[in-house]
């Protein structure tokens, strides 16, 4: 019913204005609600009926902007109140122990676990050549659990679910990054030269290289992390991990919408599968 009273809403400003509304729904406060609803409709370009949502593409900017900016939001109000220090920098989980940080941490990165879900997906029905439905159950959903789980317990309070869902994160996500991204080494030679081709390839070796580092020095050697190198490796991890998921806002593309796209017939059909 929304969308239909939105779509006549579009029509009607389009060929009579703003009035047209006033004179079809007689209700000021409506007419204005509904004139302002199409405009922003028909500006962002989902007035589109054959298209539902948003840009798929938007969600990987999101999880990639989010996660960023909620650990280091988190790092600095730590930093601020003295509960880390600057040098040797910090464990990120150390960042969201104490509050009022904790709270950021927890809030940012449970949404950020939702938005990696999504994330996933879109990549798993993207019908591109990495697009794989086990790798997808068996590496990247996983990877959004143990973040959600890392998230919700704390190091200090919880730390033994707190590092089985830090494994989890950095482990399934390493080898998920991994295997898309050398996946695309069968693209022929003209797509093989997409930069983003060869950028990912590149990021998901250094995810790998710093996640079992990071799990070596930490596991095996004992090693402490006021010598700093464990944190290194778990930042330097991190922005290497959120680099990998934003290159898919340029890979995605403009073709690929959440929700559904329409096809021939009227009938609608899942995200991802191009329209014949």
């Amino acid at each position: 019913w929304y969308q239909r009273r939105v779509r006549e809403a579009v029509v009607s400003t389009q060929s009579t204005g703003s009035s047209g509304i006033n004179a079809e729904y007689g209700d000021l406060s409506v007419a204005y609600t509904l004139s302002f609803v199409s405009l922003t409709y028909t500006m962002s370009g989902y007035g589109d009926p054959d298209r539902n949502w948003f840009h798929s593409k938007n969600v990987a900017l999101l999880q990639c902007l989010l996660t960023v900016g909620t650990t280091i939001s988190s790092w600095a109000i730590a930093l601020y109140c003295g509960h880390v220090k600057l040098w040797p920098i910090p464990m990120i989980s150390y960042c969201g122990v104490e509050a009022p940080e904790k709270f950021v941490f927890s809030i940012g990165l449970v949404c950020s676990a939702f938005l990696m879900f999504g994330f996933i997906w879109i990549v798993e029905t993207a019908g591109k050549i990495y697009s794989s439905r086990l790798v997808a159950y068996l590496l990247g959903f996983p990877c959004s659990i143990g973040l959600m789980v890392l998230a919700v317990c704390n190091c200090v309070e919880e730390p033994t679910l707190h590092y089985i869902g830090a494994i989890s994160y950095f482990v399934c996500f390493a080898l998920w990054c991994l295997v898309c991204s050398f996946k695309e080494l069968n693209l022929p030679v003209e797509a093989g030269r997409d930069p983003w081709v060869r950028v990912r390839k590149v990021l998901a070796v250094l995810i790998v290289i710093f996640t079992f580092t990071m799990l070596y020095l930490f596991l095996v050697v004992h090693d402490k992390v006021d010598a700093g190198r464990i944190p290194v490796c778990e930042w330097a991890a991190v922005i290497c991990a959120e680099l990998f998921v934003g290159s898919f806002y340029f890979d995605l593309g403009n073709e690929y919408y959440i929700e559904q796209v329409k096809v021939p017939g009227g009938r609608y059909r899942k995200l991802g599968y191009e329209e014949s």
